[in-house]
């Protein structure tokens, strides 16, 4: 069997560089794509590729047209690029919204739109979405990034069902905290400025700067074992061997945690109300 052909976006730190290497080290065909992939270090059996999922939908096309024509197929796309924008929902601007939804939710939908034609044409093709634990619950000054990956959460389990029976598959991967660069302030971090900051909300900012502070460079998780796993659940071998790919699944014991806590504080409050919620169908 012919090595598949991966594209991975977000390539050029953290999971999305390990992933290239993890992939490429099995023999797989690797096209590493970023917004400047010649600031990229070259790495064995991986081809860069230009791909800044924040321009409009026909310039994501024609980069992923690009991307397709580098091998003439694409048999597994892992969307991952993101990046974090703190401040409480009030403080951030419209426009830093705009941006936090446009990285996160808008821009990885509009890449499975550039690359679903080609999947749906040959019948077959693997989507993995990159999203976070944080997805299932709020955190202090951290809202946009947690509403924006939850949109794209929703969409792309949504996106699954519509996709299923036309040959492509989709996972969505929920990562806790691991040790890359997402929570450096200099790389992948965006916060309110303290011109837009209320005093209000000080110990409110105060606390979750601290604590995003304390997080970085401490995370338990290991992004190199986290990309191994992805490549054994994504093909079905290694750790994984013989399991279907799931629809769903969170990488990291905090995410398992998270996860199941904030799925039952959901079914607590539902239950709490229940008698109270369901007293009002139509008198019929």
């Amino acid at each position: 069997m012919a090595p598949r052909v991966w594209v991975v976006t977000g390539a050029s730190s953290g999971f999305g560089l390990e992933l290239c290497k993890i992939i490429a080290g099995h023999g797989e065909r690797v096209i590493a794509a970023s917004r400047s992939p010649a600031k990229m270090a070259a790495l064995p059996g991986v081809v860069t590729a230009r791909l800044d999922h924040n321009e409009p939908l026909p310039q994501v096309q024609a980069a992923m047209k690009d991307i397709i024509n580098i091998y003439g197929t694409v048999d597994v796309l892992i969307n991952n690029a993101a990046y974090v924008q703190t401040g409480t929902v009030e403080e951030t601007t419209p426009e830093d919204t705009l941006k936090q939804f446009q990285a996160n939710t808008f821009g990885p939908i509009n890449v499975y739109r550039a690359i679903l034609p080609h999947m749906r044409q040959k019948r077959s093709g693997t989507l993995v979405t990159i999203g976070t634990m944080a997805a299932h619950y709020s955190l202090l000054s951290c809202n946009m990034y947690n509403a924006s990956k939850a949109a794209l959460r929703r969409l792309t389990l949504g996106m699954a069902d519509e996709i299923k029976d036309l040959g492509v598959r989709h996972c969505l991967i929920d990562p806790g905290f691991f040790r890359t660069q997402l929570l450096n302030p200099d790389a992948n971090m965006a916060a309110t400025t303290r011109g837009n900051r209320f005093p209000d909300y000080a110990k409110v900012n105060a606390t979750a700067d601290s604590n995003f502070g304390a997080f970085n460079g401490h995370q338990a998780g290991d992004p190199v074992k986290g990309a191994a796993i992805i490549y054994d659940v994504v093909t079905s071998s290694g750790s994984a061997a013989g399991q279907e790919l799931p629809g769903f699944m969170a990488l990291g014991s905090d995410a398992v945690k998270e996860i199941i806590d904030g799925s039952q504080q959901t079914i607590d409050d539902v239950k709490k109300w229940e008698s109270i919620g369901i007293q009002c169908a139509l008198d019929e």
